[in-house]
């Protein structure tokens, strides 16, 4: 839990710190394959083991290369709209910090 003068992105790094000491310890003590293997009950028959653990990597992959492509073009599409906004429209986007001045 939280102490007293933690931020919430202190307890995010302490979060993700503890999932990545735990992949790691995991691949220390039983190596890469395991968590690459197919669990009960897509791990039979024992031959195509192999080819749903490939199968897998490859859509992890896939499905990564999406999610970085759809966010490259959220950010083109935005410096786009940024853009349209200041150079046709002449909108001028100010940003200010919060607090007092």
């Amino acid at each position: 839990m939280a102490t007293r003068g933690d931020s919430w992105l202190e307890d995010v790094r302490t979060q993700l710190r503890g999932v990545v000491d735990a992949v790691w310890g995991e691949v220390r003590q039983h190596g890469i394959l395991p968590l690459l293997e197919p669990v009960p009950p897509f791990n039979r028959p024992g031959f195509l083991s192999p080819a749903v653990a490939v199968g897998g990597l490859l859509a992890i992959m896939l499905l990564s290369g999406m999610a970085v492509t759809a966010f490259g073009s959220l950010v083109l599409v935005l410096l786009a709209m940024y853009l349209l906004l200041v150079q046709v429209f002449g909108v001028s986007v100010e940003l200010h910090p919060f607090g007092p001045r």
